[in-house]
């Protein structure tokens, strides 16, 4: 026999069996609950590391980013039609040229620590120098070399090094979509785009499953400036996929994880260096979580060259923005879209005092203006209200966001008529009494298409 077993006391006899065995039987339970989550653990992670492998290949024009030093991902989603189901190709959303090309182009700026990122979403008929072939549209980069230009074509436009490259096709992006139960978008009237086969009947929070959502961020027509208006719209969807995926805590639940790695590994293209770890690593500090993520477009301006239409870089304001991500320096306020997040100089307000009490609109005044605001006129109304009143035009949502941080338990809405300014602010007897709870939350409710409040 082991001597060990020779030096160890056994009690012959417990005082308090039943306690024995309820200690026992927890410690057995114990030890089957620690087996099931880490045996669960390496499954989850052993089978998805093998679905994205399946994705992996190999790409030029990539460099490797410096340890702990920021990322650059150039996102492409493709128009391919070739990986389409059969039976799917005749639906109105995968009809269309047999060509391949660049229909979305995003570049995404990881900065060091992961804590803040930049998307920057590049028009499709931006003017620019193909390596090789001359002056075109950028996304003629794809058909004429596929993703290695492409890589060459951002990389010189930047000034950037890309780390990484992601390709989407239509059938994945669908299939992404499906995999978080549908992504919901706030829509204020329904909307119907016959080229894109968007068809939203209903007005309010709309979830959109996978045909709808790949329908509504290729819908260009819905829009008053087309591609530049589409941009938009996918930055909307963007964030509002960004709070579907933060909602059901994707990187905790392995089933989900498990389906969209599969998704990832059938219908995604991306290099070698993007695995697991990396994506967990960027999760986990971003945390899915919009406001962690600033919007951007390359700067450009729609014009006619020789008879083609294009959008003309800005190149001023493009070293501006592409030099403050080299040097991780502060954002210039260029590029800015409608889901730019603002800040406080981005905003001009003016405040109506119709509390009653005297004096009330400037002193609110001096304390946004050491904030930053802009707030060039202040007025007093003899019609008195009880809560304060936000209203901004269609558009500043995020700006009415903003300003409702400051006066916590106003009513925000959107103006029925026209306002010389982003947001007006009618200060009401509540403003700054104990009633206001400090917690209390504001929010816009979308004039647009957006994440659903």
């Amino acid at each position: 026999m082991y001597d060990g077993l020779k030096k160890l006391e056994v009690p012959t006899k417990s005082r308090h069996p039943g306690a024995r065995r309820g200690l026992k039987y927890g410690l057995i339970g114990l030890l089957v609950l620690v087996v099931f989550v880490v045996s669960t653990g390496i499954f989850t992670y052993l089978k998805v590391q093998s679905n994205i492998s399946k994705g992996h290949r190999n790409f030029s024009g990539l460099i490797a980013p410096p340890p702990k030093g920021p990322l650059n991902i150039l996102v492409l989603g493709s128009d391919a039609r070739s990986v389409v189901e059969a039976g799917q190709r005749n639906e109105r959303q995968f009809r269309g040229g047999s060509g391949q090309r660049a229909d979305t182009i995003i570049l995404l700026h990881i900065y060091a620590g992961s804590k803040h990122a930049v998307l920057i979403s590049f028009p499709r008929d931006l003017r620019v120098n193909i390596p090789g072939h001359g002056i075109n549209k950028i996304n003629a980069a794809y058909p004429l070399g596929g993703a290695n230009l492409m890589i060459k074509t951002v990389s010189q436009l930047t000034g950037l090094d890309i780390n990484h490259y992601v390709e989407v096709n239509f059938a994945s992006f669908r299939d992404i979509v499906n995999a978080v139960h549908g992504v919901p978008l706030y829509f204020p009237k329904p909307l119907y785009d016959l080229k894109s086969g968007l068809n939203i009947t209903q007005t309010g929070c709309v979830t959109l499953n996978g045909d709808q959502a790949l329908s509504f961020v290729r819908a260009r027509y819905i829009y008053a400036n087309a591609d530049l208006g589409r941009i938009q719209g996918q930055q909307r969807f963007i964030r509002a996929l960004l709070n579907r995926v933060k909602s059901l805590g994707v990187l905790l639940y392995p089933p989900t994880l498990i389906k969209l790695s599969e998704v990832a590994g059938k219908g995604l293209i991306f290099d070698k260096g993007i695995d697991l770890g990396l994506a967990r690593s960027i999760a986990n500090s971003l945390k899915f979580d919009q406001k962690n993520v600033d919007f951007r477009q390359y700067p450009g301006t729609p014009r006619y060259v020789g008879g083609v239409s294009y959008v003309v870089p800005e190149p001023t304001a493009a070293r501006a923005l592409f030099n403050s991500l080299k040097t991780g320096g502060p954002l210039p306020d260029v590029g800015k879209t409608g889901q730019s997040l603002p800040s406080p100089s981005d905003v001009t307000l003016s405040l109506i005092n119709a509390s009653g009490r005297s004096g009330l609109a400037g002193t609110v005044r001096t304390k946004l203006a050491t904030k930053g605001f802009h707030v060039p006129s202040i007025s007093s109304s003899t019609k008195h209200i009880t809560p304060t009143v936000i209203t901004y035009q269609a558009g500043d949502e995020l700006k009415a966001e903003l300003v409702a941080k400051e006066f916590p338990g106003a009513t925000v809405k959107l103006a029925t008529s026209s306002q010389l300014t982003d947001i007006v602010v009618t200060l009401g007897r509540s403003y700054g009494a104990s009633a206001a709870s400090p917690t209390a939350k504001a929010t816009a409710k979308p004039a647009v298409i957006g994440s659903c409040p």
